[in-house]
Formats: structure tokens, sequence, C-alpha cells
């Protein structure tokens, strides 16, 4: 009943009344501020291009692949912003070429890798936006298979990082060769954290899957909604706990140097000719990008910068407190952050760490989404 929480102001301005104790959607999440988070994660998207992506939806125009191709656009871009030493791939689950046989041969209800496993967006995005200008949905949706390929794509991967799987699925049925139960349970034994978007209506096998593995399950109403759920994904979830889960262990990585030579030459990745590459710490080899691995010693080569981005989760700014209102006269005019004048009916917040009282609305979701930090903690030296 959402239309409840439409009030009208005293201005005449229709707003939405929060209830007592509420804050912005990504200070509701469950987990402690104290959990444990990766800092390397290998992603998975299982995207379900069969039949059913191809139907037009009324909300999801103009068709549910499309507008999957679209958000994933934008979210590609802004994982590897948030986490630019992790990884990512993208399987599609529907009617494709399977050439493990060693010829090309059509499976009506199979999984491809479409864009294999990369530490840059650039890839996954050219091959999106291809996509979303000429779709191709046809064939059927097997969860078995999918899942399948998402752990053979991700069991030979180092252990010290997460393996998680984000299933796109447009579909009410799975056309399985085998148990699909028992493969859930291989992904769960496997610590393979699995969340589930459905494009159309919750399914019974879905919702199972998250649950057995740890991950999430949300059903979109509308674009908006999947751009928000999608978002939810970027940071790093909480890792789960047994003796499969992400070991302990001490990376060894390398900084290199941009270097520019006057002739070009081959980098060891792509064999690419260049004449600006960075060189790797350990055997000297060129690379035409960080971050990745190095071609010849194995070495994963990230900048400072990189490494900072990719912690910045770790230090997590408390959620901001809804403080009672003073009286009129000792009231902040102005937001303490923008300086934008504060409206007698929208809440104020404070900061527990510094008990700075005056932030507005926008200000409390721009200094957790974007800033990560309080300007007056900052200035204090907290």
């Amino acid at each position: 009943r959402t239309w409840e929480d439409i009030q009208v102001g005293d201005d005449g301005v229709l707003r939405i009344e929060q209830p007592e104790g509420a804050d912005w959607r990504l200070q509701q999440s469950a987990i402690p501020p104290d959990a444990r988070r990766g800092v390397l994660r290998h992603v998975v998207v299982i995207w379900d291009v069969s039949v059913s992506a191809g139907d037009l939806d009324g909300d999801l125009k103009p068709s549910r692949a499309v507008a999957v191709a679209n958000a994933l656009i934008t979210w590609v871009s802004n994982f590897f912003e948030q986490n630019p030493i992790s990884r990512l791939a993208i399987v599609l689950a529907g009617r494709v070429l399977d050439s493990s046989g060693g010829e090309d041969r059509e499976v009506m209800a199979g999984a491809q890798l479409w864009s294999p496993m990369a530490s840059s967006p650039e890839s996954h995005v050219k091959l999106l936006r291809a996509f979303a200008e000429q779709p191709r949905c046809a064939g059927q949706f097997s969860l078995q298979n999918a899942l399948d390929l998402a752990s053979t794509i991700l069991l030979p991967l180092p252990a010290y990082a997460t393996r998680e799987v984000l299933l796109l699925v447009s579909s009410l049925s799975s056309c399985d060769p085998g148990d699909v139960r028992a493969t859930i349970g291989e992904v769960r034994e496997r610590c393979i954290r699995c969340s589930v978007l459905a494009l159309q209506a919750e399914t019974y096998i879905c919702r199972l899957l998250a649950t057995q593995t740890g991950g999430t399950f949300a059903v979109i109403c509308d674009a908006t909604h999947l751009s928000e759920e999608l978002q939810a994904h970027l940071q790093p979830p909480a890792l789960l706990r047994g003796p499969t889960s992400v070991q302990h262990s001490l990376i060894h990585m390398g900084l290199p140097a941009k270097v520019t030579t006057a002739q070009q030459l081959p980098c060891a990745c792509h064999g690419t000719f260049s004449s600006v590459g960075y060189a790797c710490t350990q055997c000297g080899a060129k690379a035409c990008e960080i971050p990745c691995s190095c071609a010849v010693c194995g070495l994963v080569l990230v900048s400072s910068h990189h490494l900072a981005r990719s912690t910045r989760h770790l230090m997590v700014l408390p959620a901001f407190e809804r403080a009672d209102k003073p009286p009129e006269e000792e009231a902040p005019a102005a937001c303490i952050a923008c300086a934008e004048p504060l409206n007698s009916s929208r809440p104020l917040w404070a900061c527990p760490r510094c008990s700075s009282v005056g932030f507005c609305d926008s200000c409390n979701e721009y200094t957790h989404t974007t800033l990560r930090n309080c300007p007056h903690c900052e200035l204090d030296g907290r």
C-alpha cells in the first residue's frame, strides 16, 4: 500500500512520508557493519534469453531481454568501478550453440559462455550493446545446465576469492536433463552463492536455489526496480561460513609502473603492438592494461587506486540516526553539508560518530553511496 505513504505538505506539494525510524533503502541492509566481506570477487551472470525473454512486457519495454541488456550495460560499468580487481563473466541460457563435442550443434535448452571471465567492462559492454540492438531470444530455459556451466567456470578459480552467481530469469519453467535439486546441492557444497532476479513471477525452484546457497531473491516490477535490485549486488555480500568458504590467504600482488618505449613492442596478454604498457614487477613482461594477471608468471597486477576502491566497503560509514527536531530558534536553517535550506516537514539526520545534527535526506544518501565519509568527521580528524 505504497499509495498510503503519499501526503500533502503544508505548501501543497505531494511527498512520500517514511514511517518513524525509516531511512533510505541502502541503510536497511540486514548485513551487520562488522561482517566479513570479500575484496576479490568472481561473478557469473546467468542471463535467460529463452523465448520468454523476447515476449513483450508492459513493465519492461520493449521486451524483457532488451530491458535487461540496457540495465546490464550500466551495471557492468558500475560493478568494475566499485570492484576494480574483481572478475565477471556472462552466460546465456536458452537456444545456444554447443561445441563441447568438437563441432557446433544447436541445443534448444542449453547454456553458453557468451562473454568470458574478464577484469574490465569493455568486452561485456560491447556484446550487450550489440544484443540490445539485435536481440536473439529462442529455445527453453534450463536451470540445471546453466548452473553446471557456472560451476565449471568458477571451480578452477582461486579459493581466496568469492564465487557468486547472479541469475536473471524470465521463464516460469525449467527444462532440465536431470535432477535439478541435486545440482543445487552441489552448488551449495562448493560454496557458490546464487542470487535470483525473477522478471515475471516467483518460482519455487528459483526461490529454493537462493535460499539453499545463501543468496537473495527478488521479483522485478519494472525497469526502475530492476536497476535498483542490480545496484544492490554492487557491494560484496557477507562471506559464507563453512569448510568450503573463502580461505584466508595472503595474495601476492604487483604494482607495476606505466612505461613508454621508443619502439612498439607486443604485450604478453594479447600480442598487440604498442609503445605504452605496464611492466610486471616479477618477470618484466608487458601488460597492455591493469588490473590483470601476468600472462607469463601469473602475478596479479593492480594499482594502488584499484586497491583503495576495492577495500573502501570494508570501512562502512554507520547509518545516520534520525534526530529529534530542536526548537525553532535552535534548529539549523540549512543543511550542514550542502547549505540548502531545510524544510521543517522533513527529518534531520545526525552522524553517530561526531554527533553533527542537520543533514538533509539528499546528503544522507550521498555520504553513504558516493562520499562514504562524514564531512564533519573528516574535519575533526576522526
